[in-house]
């Protein structure tokens, strides 16, 4: 079998394509190469024939001037009188003689002149003579014409042949000349301009190649320019190409841990789920979270928090293989992409492996770190609806993956959870609820429900606790202790918050207007509120729409929230209580405040949670908690309030120790507005009046003033 060699191209061939006539160098050359030989050959001709014309014209003047002397001169005017016409030869046209006193002797015209002679103006189609003759006769002046006719004629002849033969030599020169154009630049030229354009056509719309020329010709420094552009193009190509990948590897990878960031993680799922759906593949995603990094952050500084968080990351990372990805969503959140898992147990394996070596302890600095991960996992396609979209598909296991992760960290944290049927129901249940918040909002579902409070002693009223319920229209009421922590989670509670607040404001103003003066409300605050940065803002439009005096407000906030960010929740409360609002912390004992925190806060008031007054007749464990409790508010000049009474004896008891407000069913149970209005005027022992209020409630009339010298007595 023959090997055919591929054939390469005429470039010369290519180069004459351009007709040399094209070319504006070429034409130009030409034409001035044409002029400059055109015009020097003129310069040379013709001054030649106008010379030869002229000295035929004198030569002529001469002869006939002599001839014409010599005839008058011995024969006389007389003798050429009788034959005058011998006197005129076929140059001498034109004849007069006259005496010196002007009086014409003869005039004599050729027969056939050549043109109209003026002999006393001297004009004509010829050359005039003028002589001066001695005769037999005497002195006189002959005029004549000698015509040049003949002469002019060739003279024309001589000077239409030089113009031709200088017009040849210079169209030869002009040829000449382009051949000369088109085979040392224009060739060249073309040759370059296809070698260059081979060159980009060869590069498949790359950069184009080197151009290698003969160094004799005068374009080699065209084309070494050329060649110098290529190679600064080269290497800008490659500083942008580096660029390019710094900034691609950017935009995918995150710059603490190097691994994939959120971004890449979704192209990847989409890429995973599309090849599982078309191939029938199975997958896992794993969520894998550490557990109270916020602490570990505040405890030993964000530095060894971050070589923590990169440690865990390559940790992952040396544990799945080259097809799967390992992830960083989100500060302490990874991702893993497990592919070819089988079933549940598997998954469950894997996570097992993944938490064994994210928890191992390590050295640095020091420091024996040892952190603490929950998993959540989710199967594809076991827990997911196929038949959706893929892109919904993709969400859907993620979200699976983090409602398990969600119940590892609920069930103690440090432990994987794999996602399952009824976690899919308390999802959906979720998502329905969160909806049907944002529905109640907007279509003010919700009701605003009073618990009263007594003094202990006088057992007179001195105001209410506003508790928020929810009427729901298909389901009836739904209990805040299942609506209130998804508004929160769901960015719901501020707008539900300020929605509460006003109404119980607004309502317990219209109270006192209606004869119950001394009466005060309080208000439970979300710590989301707090942390939001606008609650005094929000506490104080609520107060001036309502006219509620800010001393017969009440701002209840939990203990858990008061030591989330106690820093934080210490300037806010310092604002609030300088506004002039009484502030309590509510279910006072069940979390884990600190005392030296406690000293620090303007708080008016401490409320003891319900699970220590039920058993309070029976269990000395409470008594001692409530006795405890007790002993921290009068130290420190809070009132204290106490939650869940449900009989005479744990009212009477209460009382016996030194409490100061009580509430509960054994009061009354929290009730919608207008039954408490009713059950005010019901009560036997009456409300509490305005200055007793004041004075029950820590208050005056100038409320700023005294919680200044309540602050200064702690």
């Amino acid at each position: 079998m023959l090997a055919v060699a591929p054939r390469k191209r005429n470039l010369s061939n290519e180069a004459s394509k351009m007709p040399v006539y094209q070319s504006q160098t070429a034409r130009t050359v030409a034409m001035t190469v044409f002029g400059a030989l055109f015009c020097m050959q003129i310069a040379v001709f013709l001054p030649g024939v106008f010379g030869r014309y002229v000295a035929a014209g004198e030569s002529i003047e001469l002869a006939e001037a002599a001839r014409l002397e010599t005839a008058l001169r011995y024969a006389g005017p007389a003798t050429a009188s009788a034959a005058p016409e011998s006197l005129l030869t076929e140059a001498l046209v034109s004849l007069e003689l006259t005496r010196p006193d002007g009086s014409v002797l003869l005039s004599v015209d050729a027969r056939e002149p050549q043109g109209e002679f003026d002999i006393t103006e001297g004009t004509g189609p010829g050359r005039p003579v003028n002589l001066r003759l001695t005769t037999l006769e005497g002195p006189m002046v002959a005029h004549g014409w000698v015509s040049l006719h003949e002469q002019r004629s060739t003279a024309w002849r001589e000077a239409m042949v030089s113009s031709l033969v200088a017009l040849l030599v210079s169209l030869i020169g002009s040829a000449a000349a382009l051949m000369a154009v088109s085979r040392h630049f224009l060739t060249p030229l073309a040759r370059l301009v296809d070698t260059l354009r081979t060159g980009r056509e060869a590069s498949a719309e790359g950069l184009p190649h080197r151009v290698e020329l003969d160094t004799t010709q005068d374009l080699h420094l065209l084309a070494d320019e050329f060649n110098q552009l290529v190679d600064a193009q080269k290497k800008t190509s490659r500083q942008v190409k580096v660029k390019q990948q710094y900034l691609e590897f950017a935009a995918h990878h995150d710059p603490l841990t190097h691994l994939p960031n959120r971004l890449m993680f979704e192209d990847t799922l989409k890429s995973t789920v599309k090849q599982a759906v078309a191939e029938r593949l199975q997958f896992a995603v794993f969520l894998v979270d550490l557990d109270n990094f916020k602490f570990f952050n505040d405890q030993y500084g964000h530095l060894i928090g971050d070589k923590m968080v990169a440690e865990v990351g390559n940790r992952l990372k040396t544990m799945v293989r080259d097809v799967d990805l390992v992830a960083r969503l989100d500060g302490d959140e990874f991702v893993v992409i497990q592919r070819d898992v089988p079933d549940r147990e598997a998954a469950t394996a894997v996570a097992e492996r993944l938490m064994k070596v994210a928890t191992a302890p390590y050295e640095y600095r020091g420091f024996t770190l040892k952190a603490a991960v929950s998993v959540g996992i989710s199967c594809f396609p076991l827990d997911v609806h196929e038949g959706q979209d893929e892109e919904l598909l993709g969400e859907e296991i993620v979200n699976n993956a983090a409602v398990a992760l969600q119940e590892a960290k609920g069930a103690g944290k440090n432990q994987a959870q794999l996602f399952n049927d009824s976690m899919r129901s308390r999802l959906t249940a979720r998502i329905r609820l969160e909806q049907d918040l944002k529905i109640a909002i907007a279509e003010e579902q919700f009701e605003v429900w009073f618990q009263p409070k007594i003094n202990i002693k006088t057992r007179q009223v001195t105001g209410a606790e506003a508790l928020v319920r929810w009427r729901h229209p298909v389901n009836g009421f739904i209990s805040p202790e299942v609506f209130v922590p998804v508004a929160e989670e769901a960015g719901l509670i501020i707008e539900l918050g300020e929605w509460i607040l006003r109404t119980a404001c607004r309502q317990t103003h219209e109270l006192q207007e209606l004869g119950y003066p001394g009466l005060n409300v309080a208000v439970n605050i979300s710590a989301v509120q707090f942390t939001d940065g606008n609650l005094l803002p929000m506490v104080r439009r609520a107060l001036d729409d309502t006219s509620l005096a800010p001393s017969f407000l009440e701002l209840e906030i939990t203990e858990s929230a008061v030591m989330h960010d106690p820093e934080e929740v210490i300037r806010s409360l310092h604002e609030l209580s300088r506004f002039g609002m009484c502030l309590a912390i509510d279910d006072f004992g069940t979390g884990y405040s600190s005392l030296a925190y406690l000293k620090r806060f303007p708080v008016d008031t401490l409320k003891i949670d319900r699970a220590f007054i039920t058993d309070i007749s029976s269990d000395n464990d409470d008594v001692a908690i409530v006795e405890a409790v007790l002993g921290l508010g009068n130290h420190f000049n809070m009132k204290v309030v106490a939650e869940g009474v449900e009989d005479e004896d744990q009212l009477q008891f209460l009382k016996d120790q030194g409490c100061d407000i009580a509430q509960g069913f054994y009061i009354s149970k929290p009730m919608a507005f207008k039954e408490y209005t009713e059950w005010l005027q019901r009560w036997p022992h009456g409300v509490v009046p305005l200055a007793a209020s004041n004075k029950s409630e820590g208050a005056t009339v100038l409320p700023i003033a005294e919680h200044v010298a309540r602050r200064a007595q702690r």
